[in-house]
């Protein structure tokens, strides 16, 4: 890499039995391979357009951001309660004392204070830049079918080492904010779990009463698993950001192929916010959101509390790329998701996926990218990742090893909106880390994929994890895993020789693989309940579950310093 170690680590303020999502013992079929005939992109890339064939082989594609796709698919969808098809169209700071924080030195430009990195009272909270905080707010997102019934759950967990939280869930009833659930006192280092009912929206429209609001009087972590429940066969999770980590600047990564319907959901979390919504793709509308044409704005009215989810019109159409802009003073929360996409189109099987994206002002120009967890060790599956553009004329590369398969050629141009799209596996030495480096702010997912891309075996189904660029890796972090998965995995990206602590235990060297020139990623299996991380370097974390036909991915944590202060 032409820059050091230390600029990398820290150059912010803190350096019936078969429902969709199958079990695998019922008659959904792996479909046919999905076939690229053509491309549409008006995105640069100098490997050209390909999608990723059956079998789970390597390949890439270029969306635009208005609507072009880097191929028609001509291959098949199957709806995995009947197994039958349709076609398609497709940084260093020292850090000393039993306290989570870190002072200003080496800050950077990040456009904030450089507070705690696990703030104590809520007033640090509101200038902390990280994901910890007091105040959040939760959606049940849209799910397939009759899996919208199932336990839709809140988790938060106290990171204070001696102070007790206690935590209140709202819901607006008649405009009014009345207590769901608590007052609940969670002691330090902790957790709650509140299981509550079903209340998402269907399709396009403003819901009224479509959050619950989180507040606690010392600041928290949360999270929303939809759903919190064994056997639910099509689960994913989202690390929530406190409200103080919001934009107002907002691009959409997305995946759209699969069963049902992809969509973003918007949240207020002020009255009288207006959004501006520039869709990629034709939208459908509903009560309170108006259809929508690709490149074409629209706006939607929403008052604190209030959602609106936006859901593409045709079945197999993708998001990204769609902006999401509102007022500097009514900064909004964007989630991604689909009701079970299948990744990739025609391996089974289906799962519900959701992410709360960061706003654009919070992407960064270096990722150091840990794949999701190898479900076939010997023989390393395929994981999904997307690079999404926030201007025109990004240039975008990727460093691997060459045991890595299925990268796009290098550099590549996209604009903005547009996206790089790639499946990536290799060896069991290395699996599929990557570094991404671009001239201008981007973004980063990975995707597990459905077990259908498996070489035997049903462990596991897509989920969705948006990375934290480097420049937002932390020294420390308190995550939560919940109890109802088999398998749970920390996916620890680390600089190559630091040391990380689980719970004051250092993690074995043996546990990690380099990757790139400076980096280490490792996949620590992990028990149930709350886990504190302290690294004597920045790194970052993932926490990833999965069983049978089944998982939930998310960011464990990041800073969220303004890094990119003037988004175009």
């Amino acid at each position: 890499m032409a820059v050091t170690l230390r600029a990398l680590a820290c150059s912010t303020a803190v350096a019936a039995s078969l429902r969709c999502g199958d079990a695998g013992t019922g008659s959904v079929s792996d479909g046919e391979a999905a076939s690229a005939t053509g491309a549409a992109s008006t995105g640069t890339t100098a490997g050209g357009v390909t999608t990723e064939t059956s079998g789970g082989t390597s390949g890439a594609q270029t969306t635009g951001a208005t609507g072009s796709s880097a191929g028609t698919s001509t291959g098949t969808s199957a709806d995995p309660s009947t197994g039958t098809t349709a076609g398609s169209t497709g940084g260093l700071t020292e850090v000393t004392g039993p306290k989570f924080d870190v002072g200003p030195a080496d800050a950077g430009d990040t456009g904030g204070g450089g507070g705690p990195i696990i703030p104590e009272t809520c007033g640090q909270a509101a200038t902390a830049e990280t994901t910890v905080g007091c105040l959040f707010y939760a959606v049940d997102l849209d799910q397939n079918g009759g899996l919208e019934n199932d336990q839709y759950a809140i988790a938060v967990s106290n990171v204070q080492l001696d102070e007790q939280a206690t935590v209140v869930i709202e819901q607006k009833v008649g405009g009014q904010w009345q207590e769901v659930a608590g007052p609940a006192v969670v002691e330090p280092l902790d957790l709650e779990i509140f299981p509550l009912p079903n209340n998402n929206q269907q399709g396009s429209g403003v819901k009224l009463d479509g959050s619950w609001r989180i507040s606690a009087d010392v600041p928290i972590i949360a999270y929303q698993f939809n759903p919190l429940a064994a056997g639910a066969f099509s689960s994913d999770a989202s690390m929530l950001y406190p409200v103080t980590s919001w934009d107002y600047v907002n691009l959409v990564v997305h995946w759209g192929e699969g069963y049902g319907r992809g969509y973003i959901t918007i949240v207020a979390s002020a009255d009288n916010t207006v959004v501006e919504v520039t869709p990629s793709v034709i939208t459908a509308g509903g009560p309170g959101v108006p259809p929508g044409a690709p490149g074409v704005p629209f706006q939607i009215m929403l008052d604190e509390g209030e959602i609106a989810e936006v859901a593409v019109s045709n079945e197999h159409a993708a998001l990204t790329g769609t902006r999401v802009l509102a007022d500097e003073d009514h900064p909004v929360a964007v989630f991604s998701g689909h009701e079970c996409a299948w990744i990739p189109l025609g391996k089974v099987a289906c799962d519900h996926v959701e992410e709360q994206l960061s706003g654009v002002r919070l992407w960064g120009n270096s990722f150091a990218a840990a794949r999701v967890p190898v479900r076939e060790p010997a023989q390393p599956e395929t994981s999904l990742w997307q690079v999404v553009a926030s201007e025109d004329d990004t240039l975008v590369t990727i460093e691997a090893h060459a045991d890595v398969t299925g990268l796009p050629m290098t550099p590549a141009t996209l604009n903005k909106g547009e996206m790089l799209q790639f499946f990536a596996g290799g060896t069991p030495a290395n699996p599929g880390d990557l570094v991404i480096e671009a001239d201008k702010p981007i973004a980063v997912a990975n995707y597990m994929t459905g077990f259908g891309n498996l070489s035997m075996g049903n462990l596991g189904d897509p989920a969705m994890v948006q990375l934290a660029p480097y420049e937002q890796f932390l020294p420390r972090y308190v995550v939560l895993v919940p109890d109802q998965w088999d398998n749970d995995v920390l996916v620890i990206t680390r600089p190559a020789g630091a040391e990380v602590m689980l719970d004051d235990v250092p993690i074995a060297p043996d546990l990690f693989q380099p990757f790139g020139d400076v980096w280490e990623a490792g996949r620590v299996p992990v028990t149930d309940g709350v886990h504190r991380l302290e690294g004597d370097e920045p790194f970052s974390v993932l926490v990833v579950g999965y069983d049978g036909a089944d998982s939930y991915a998310y960011l464990g944590g990041s800073s969220t310093g303004v890094i990119n202060p003037t988004p175009q």
